[in-house]
């Protein structure tokens, strides 16, 4: 092997370690986020370094294919909540769930299990009027918790049947 060749190597084994530190700082600051353990200004710090494309290791993707989710792709897998996934649905700057693709018709009883694993959640206010008026089929728990922040638990068979999704909410939400 050349001098180049020993060289490279070296520095690729010096910069793994940074590499698998990065994402994993990426993956640690999701499950931070989809558990509601940062901050507001956090939240937005974390949105501006995606924005600027800083952040390498997250990025969206096409996964959720027909659904309505929007589908982003963690390079190493997230935890929140007691689940584990590399996709994250980002519904806005402001609210992010960690996204599960289970069978179609399993949908309802992974998203209990979760409900009842957080515990204290109940179903939205309008959900009733919801199934009522528009139709509307699956369940959308929260919970309230201190600065505004909502732990939530949706699977919305509607629009996106095949997936739950656990996450969190900074700031109001209906």
């Amino acid at each position: 092997m050349s001098a180049r060749s020993l060289a490279t190597c070296a520095l690729l084994a010096l910069l793994a370690p940074a590499v698998a530190q990065a994402q994993g700082s990426t993956a640690a600051t999701l499950s931070r986020l989809l558990e509601c353990k940062l901050t507001a200004a956090e939240v937005a710090g974390f949105v501006e370094a995606i924005n600027a494309e800083q952040v390498s290791d997250f990025a969206h993707g096409d996964a959720g294919g027909d659904s309505a989710l929007s589908l982003w792709k963690s390079d190493a897998p997230v935890t929140a909540w007691g689940e584990t996934s590399t996709l994250v649905n980002m519904s806005s700057t402001t609210e992010m769930h960690l996204a599960l693709q289970v069978p179609q018709g399993q949908e309802l009883t992974r998203g209990k299990a979760i409900v009842d694993r957080i515990g204290g959640m109940s179903p939205r206010p309008d959900q009733a009027a919801m199934e009522a008026t528009y139709g509307w089929k699956g369940m959308d728990f929260r919970k309230s918790l201190p600065d505004n922040r909502n732990a939530r638990v949706l699977v919305d068979l509607s629009y996106s049947p095949g997936w739950v999704i656990v996450g969190c909410s900074y700031g109001d939400i209906l």
